[in-house]
């Protein structure tokens, strides 16, 4: 009998089971590699970060330069409020302020990288409208997911956690504020917003799709059970194009109206001008027929009136008589 140990058989590796991975999962493409102009693109933008404080410390030693040039000839330092003056007005002006506005930014999922960046654009936009506007409102930024896409993109401008707006993470506008409070902006409504009313917050959707995601703030906000609102456009002005803003477009408007102007004039100045804007002109209908009606009732009146051959055949009648 053989009593020689037999070691371990050896399993064919036709047998064995392969390891998953990006380029052999099922469902997937393997990557292509980049080309020179992507990775040219991607070493630029590595070289942009990287000399981004570099940029800013010179851009501060031009202004002082300015500044003490500008102060030996005797000009002005500079023409509008500083940005302590800015700040200090926003912050004693919102406390007495009535126009309340909330940006959904609950679209991290939705949008592309490019439109990311735009939509945080438009966000600091919006910051720098609210700051220099006469009558500041309370800002909130609402939806924003913790280390997400649009988080991320916000950590890419500097000093942005000292911005005076109300940032709100993990939590969307109807977790902060109480929903029969809030009125969703959206063109699709059916409900025209004629005036802003203290105590409401107005929500504006932070989505940048063009057009890709038509009616999903709007279907959203209904779900939701929040009353929806539509700015009176076509009630005020007549537009070549399709009544749809950007987000800081009806930012704007809603701060120049809070501010006291009036429709008309605050569609005019926030429109941009390829959307061919003109201002209604309101016709009085009522006003022809009333002369139609004046012009009838005059030969009525003239008919009624006797006439000088008249008076005199009812004289000579009279004296024949006697």
């Amino acid at each position: 009998m053989d009593t020689t140990e037999q070691g371990p058989k050896e399993v064919p590796l036709a047998l064995t089971p392969a390891v998953l991975s990006l380029s052999n999962c099922p469902g997937t493409t393997p990557g292509t590699p980049l080309s020179k102009n992507q990775l040219k693109k991607q070493r630029k933008l590595a070289e942009f970060a990287e000399l981004r404080k570099l940029r800013r410390e010179r851009e501060r030693e031009k202004k002082k330069q300015k500044r003490r040039e500008s102060k030996e000839l005797g000009l002005p330092l500079r023409t509008g409020p500083s940005r302590k003056e800015l700040k200090k007005r926003q912050v004693t002006d919102v406390g007495e302020s009535v126009l309340s506005v909330a940006i959904d930014l609950d679209y991290d999922d939705l949008m592309h990288e490019r439109d990311i960046a735009k939509c945080v654009k438009q966000c600091l936009r919006i910051y720098t409208i609210n700051r220099r506007s006469p009558q500041p409102g309370k800002l909130h930024f609402t939806g924003i997911r913790r280390n997400g896409h649009i988080h991320d993109s916000f950590k890419k401008n500097d000093g942005w956690e000292n911005w005076h707006v109300q940032y709100h993470f993990d939590r969307g506008h109807a977790d902060v504020f109480d929903r029969s409070q809030l009125v969703y902006l959206t063109c699709e409504s059916d409900r025209v917003l004629d005036k802003l009313q203290a105590g409401c917050t107005y929500v504006i959707g932070g989505l940048v799709d063009h057009n890709h995601f038509k009616g999903l703030c709007h279907s959203r906000a209904t779900e939701a059970g929040l009353t929806t609102a539509r700015l009176p456009l076509s009630e005020h002005v007549d537009m070549k194009t399709r009544a749809v803003l950007s987000t800081y477009h009806v930012f704007e408007l809603l701060t120049k109206v809070a501010a006291g102007q009036d429709w008309t004039a605050a569609i005019l100045d926030t429109i941009p001008m390829r959307k061919g804007a003109k201002a209604k002109i309101t016709e009085k209908k009522d006003e022809p027929c009333q002369d139609l009606e004046q012009k009838d009732e005059k030969p009525d009146a003239e008919s009624k009136k006797p006439t000088e051959t008249a008076i005199e055949s009812e004289i000579e009648s009279h004296s024949l008589d006697s």
